[in-house]
C-alpha cells in the first residue's frame, strides 16, 4: 500500500516485497506477480488466480484498479484481513483449553491401555475372583487394543477418511450446515461468526467502491456456511429485479435476527448503507467476543463431568476387585 501511493510502478513494487520477504512461498508469488504485470495482467487477475489467495483479497483489488483507488482499496484490504485475523485468533483461543484437555485425555488413555492396564491384567487374573462389571470391560478393552490395537487405529482412519469424504459432498455438507445451525450452543456461535464476516466484509467492500452485485458474490463466496451461502445469492438475484436488500433478508428470519432487519430498513430509508452494514459489523463482532470468553466458562463443567466419570470408571474398575479379595479375608 505505501509502495503504491509513493507513485512506484507496480512492477517495481513486486520486484521489491519479493527481495525483502523471507517466505519463499510469497517470493514466488510476487516474482509471479512482477512478471505477468509486466506483460499487461490486471493485479486483481494475478491474485484471482491463486489458489492460495481468496476472493475477498482479489475483489478489494480488483475495486481498487477499477475506480483508479487502488492505495485505498489497499487500505480497506488491510483492515478487513486484520478483523478477520483478530476474529480468528479469538475463537482460536477460546477453543484452546478444550482442545488441550481433548489431547491430554487421549495421550492418557493410550498410556493407560498400552502400559498400566496389561500389568492390571496379570494381577486380576491371579486374584481368581469374579470380576465387577466395570473390570471386565476394562480388561476386554484392554485386551482388545493389545491384539487389534493396528486394526483399530486403521479403522480410525478409514472412518475419519470417509467422513472427510462425505464433507466434500455438497447435498451432505448443505445437510450438517443445517443441522449445525440449529444445534443450542454451536449453532448460535456459528450464527454470530457468519453474521460478523458478513457484515464486515460488506461494510468494507460497500467503501472500496466495489458494486452490490459483486460484493454479494465476494461475501457468499467467503462464507463458510451453505445455508448463508445460499441466502446471499438468493439476495443477490432479488435485488437485480428491483427489490431492496431488507426486503430480501427478510426472506430468511432464521439466519438473519431482527436487528439486521431493522438496521437496513433504516439505512435505505437514510441513505447510510455502509454504515448500516459497519454498525452490525461492530455488533455482531461485540456478540461474539462475549460467546468467544463465555465458551471456556460453558465447556469447562462438562470437561470436568467427562474426565470425573472417566476417572471414577477406572477407579472402579482397579479397586473393586481388590475390595472383594481383601474382604474375603475377613
Amino acid at each position: 500500500m505505501l509502495l503504491i501511493k509513493s507513485g512506484i510502478p507496480i512492477n517495481e513494487a513486486f520486484d521489491l516485497l519479493s527481495k525483502q520477504t523471507r517466505s519463499p512461498a510469497l517470493k514466488k508469488v510476487f516474482e509471479k506477480a512482477k512478471e505477468r504485470t509486466e506483460k499487461g495482467t490486471p493485479i486483481y487477475q494475478v491474485f484471482e488466480d491463486d489458489p492460495n489467495f481468496e476472493i475477498a483479497f482479489s475483489s478489494f483489488i480488483r475495486a481498487g484498479e477499477e475506480s483508479g483507488t487502488l492505495d485505498q482499496s489497499l487500505k480497506f484490504l488491510v483492515g478487513w484481513l486484520e478483523r478477520k485475523h483478530n476474529l480468528e485468533r479469538e475463537i482460536s483461543s477460546a477453543t484452546l483449553y478444550p482442545k488441550i484437555v481433548l489431547i491430554f485425555a487421549i495421550l492418557l488413555s493410550g498410556g493407560l491401555a498400552f502400559f498400566v492396564l496389561p500389568k492390571l491384567t496379570l494381577i486380576f487374573e491371579a486374584l481368581n475372583t469374579n470380576l465387577p462389571l466395570t473390570s471386565r470391560i476394562l480388561l476386554y478393552s484392554s485386551n482388545f487394543v493389545q491384539k487389534h490395537g493396528l486394526v483399530l487405529l486403521l479403522g480410525i482412519a478409514v472412518v475419519v477418511a470417509f467422513f472427510y469424504a462425505l464433507s466434500r459432498i455438497k447435498a451432505v455438507r448443505i445437510l450438517f450446515d443445517k443441522i449445525v445451525l440449529r444445534m443450542p450452543i454451536v449453532g448460535e456461535f456459528v450464527r454470530l461468526h457468519q453474521l460478523t464476516i458478513i457484515s464486515q466484509l460488506i461494510s468494507v467492500l460497500f467503501g472500496s467502491g466495489l458494486v452490490i452485485t459483486k460484493i454479494l458474490d465476494v461475501a457468499a463466496e467467503s462464507t463458510s456456511n451453505y445455508s448463508y451461502k445460499k441466502s446471499l445469492e438468493h439476495i443477490k438475484k432479488r435485488i437485480i429485479r428491483g427489490d431492496t436488500f431488507s426486503s430480501a433478508i427478510n426472506d430468511f428470519p432464521n439466519l438473519y435476527p431482527d436487528i439486521y432487519l431493522n438496521i437496513l430498513t433504516t439505512g435505505e430509508a437514510t441513505g447510510s448503507f455502509t454504515e448500516s452494514f459497519a454498525y452490525l459489523a461492530d455488533f455482531f463482532s461485540t456478540k461474539l467476543s462475549e460467546k468467544n470468553k463465555q465458551l471456556p466458562v460453558i465447556l469447562e463443567p462438562v470437561i470436568l463431568i467427562v474426565i470425573g466419570a472417566f476417572v471414577a470408571f477406572i477407579a472402579s474398575a482397579i479397586i473393586l476387585p481388590i475390595y472383594q479379595v481383601t474382604q474375603g479375608f475377613y
